[in-house]
């Protein structure tokens, strides 16, 4: 059930051109699901960040949450600055999450920061499912923006596919090609997050390769997080209704279920 917790920030590292995490103690007893997400905001007023912004979970270890973050705008700015032990509001874990399945090949298509969830899920399928293979499909604009990923991450996955539009960095070219290579190979489980012509890109593809199951985690802007504001609406193939929420039908969604 989701909660308010005003938390200590634990810490700030820096894995890329703009990209960093933030750490907090996890609370005693707290628990998430990989995809859902929280609101996190000053405990204090604040010039920089005013309303709360949504994050996925980014990884659940030694004890803290982590959220993966890219400054986008004064918002995540603010959060990059902030010193250690400054306290921040979460709120979470809210939306639905990624579902369990049976396949024995998971395939995960992050664009940019849509890197962010894939941790904790990698993560949570090493622990319930240790003899799955996982793999990670990651593209950037330029290797500047690719994040780093230290040794207990890169642990998490059997492969690791790297491209960047610029070819500085792995495969040149975007992260869809790049992936859709695979489509072909095995019967995989798919999970996707990242910029919405991305997403749009890689729904096509399966859908033409006949892919069933597969899981987005898409983003848009909220100011609440539980369907208040109405702000985050998703236009719905399957009609009625003619859109859903993200906040409450997502943020993991069928991408057969969205009118792209």
């Amino acid at each position: 059930m989701p909660a308010s917790w005003t938390l200590p920030l634990a810490g700030v590292r820096e894995v890329a051109a703009e990209t960093f995490w933030l750490r907090f103690p996890r609370p005693a007893g707290a628990a998430c699901d990989p995809g859902q997400f929280f609101m996190i905001s000053p405990a204090l007023p604040s010039g920089g960040l005013f309303l709360g912004r949504p994050f996925s979970i980014g990884d659940v270890r030694d004890g803290e949450w982590r959220f993966l973050l890219r400054v986008l705008g004064r918002g995540t700015a603010s959060l990059r600055g902030l010193p250690e032990r400054t306290p921040l509001r979460l709120v979470g874990p809210l939306g639905r999450p990624f579902r369990p399945t049976d396949r024995g090949l998971h395939r995960m298509v992050a664009g940019g920061i849509g890197l962010a969830p894939f941790f904790y899920l990698a993560r949570r399928l090493r622990q319930e499912r240790p003899g799955d293979r996982i793999e990670l499909w990651y593209g950037e604009r330029t290797a500047t923006a690719h994040a780093e990923l230290d040794a207990d991450e890169a642990a998490l996955f059997d492969r690791v596919e790297r491209c960047t539009d610029d070819g500085t960095r792995g495969d040149r070219g975007d992260v869809v090609g790049s992936a859709a290579k695979s489509l072909g190979e095995a019967e995989a489980a798919w999970y996707a997050c990242g910029p919405h012509p991305m997403l749009r890109a890689l729904a096509a593809r399966l859908e033409a390769g006949g892919v069933t199951g597969a899981q987005f985690s898409l983003e848009e802007r909220m100011a609440c997080g539980f369907g208040v504001c109405q702000a985050c609406v998703v236009p719905s193939r399957r009609r009625p209704p003619a859109y859903r929420l993200l906040c409450l039908d997502g943020p993991v969604m069928d991408p057969l279920a969205v009118a792209w």
